[in-house]
């Protein structure tokens, strides 16, 4: 299903420079790719991500930056390179205090897979190809509020484990391991709220920038990560069945968590669609 992905937005990109790119586009599409390879294969030597990741990378870079510009690369990248941080240091926690085997396989010990990739990214590829058709600003500032979502849940999940407080399941508020899905913190949460808020501040630099578009972005973000929480806790106290597609290799608990991160980046875009349309553009 990663590889499909991969290969069905490939097209896209390439079926849109062909035929409806004009110059300019060309020249970013084409930026898109020389800077995404090098940097997904860099990531790949590091051990950060698999092959497979590493071609979903490509072209989920080529589309940021190819039809949403450079702020939103960054954008992009600052989340990447941060959550890739917090989760080493998490590993090394981990490994240092040996915690239980059940909080594993949410740690960095294995490479980021395609499956990863386009649960963070899938919306903001599917905004930002919207965003090149339509002209819709409203699409663009959905994207940016994607990879706000992506970087507030993911500063959640990772602060709050590293530095663990009173943590409550959010649907009832009982007593919970620190890292368990849809357990949330006071440290954790604040950690959501910088997540949203930096992840917000890329929009000054661009067309895209007013207070209330900003507050748009950073309050989709929030949204979106306690979307996330919700739709985490559901799922780990459910039986609900978990169909892991084709070549997906980890754990059904895993598989849970990655459709979680589609399902909450995708509500948190769609917050910031339809507060900047109906509000502010």
């Amino acid at each position: 299903m990663d590889r499909l992905t991969t290969y069905i937005f490939g097209f896209i990109v390439i079926f849109l420079f062909i035929l409806e790119g004009k110059a300019n586009d060309h020249f970013m599409i084409l930026s898109g790719v020389a800077l995404s390879v090098p940097v997904a294969y860099s990531a790949f030597l590091a051990g950060w991500i698999t092959l497979d990741a590493t071609k979903s990378a490509i072209i989920l870079g080529t589309i940021t930056l190819g039809f949403g510009g450079w702020w939103l690369a960054f954008a992009l990248i600052f989340f990447f390179v941060s959550s890739s941080y917090l989760s080493v240091l998490r590993k090394r926690k981990i490994t240092d205090t040996r915690e239980t085997e059940s909080l594993w396989y949410k740690s960095s010990d294995e490479r980021r897979d395609g499956f990863q990739v386009w649960s963070n990214g899938f919306w903001l590829a599917f905004f930002l190809i919207l965003w090149f058709i339509t002209g819709q600003q409203a699409m663009l500032l959905a994207a940016f509020a994607a990879v706000a979502v992506a970087t507030a849940d993911t500063w959640a999940t990772e602060l709050g484990s590293l530095v663990p407080g009173k943590t409550r399941i959010i649907t009832n508020f009982s007593v919970v391991e620190p890292g368990t899905d849809g357990g949330v913190s006071l440290k954790g949460t604040a950690a959501a709220f910088a997540g949203s808020f930096f992840g917000a501040l890329f929009l000054l630099p661009t067309d895209l920038f007013s207070p209330g578009l900003i507050a748009t972005v950073f309050f989709a973000g929030v949204i979106g990560s306690f979307a996330d929480s919700y739709a985490g806790a559901y799922l780990q106290s459910s039986n609900v069945a978990a169909v892991r597609p084709y070549g997906f290799t980890k754990t059904s608990q895993a598989f849970k968590n990655n459709f979680v991160n589609w399902l909450s980046t995708g509500i948190g875009g769609l917050v910031a669609f339809l507060v900047a349309n109906f509000f502010f553009l």
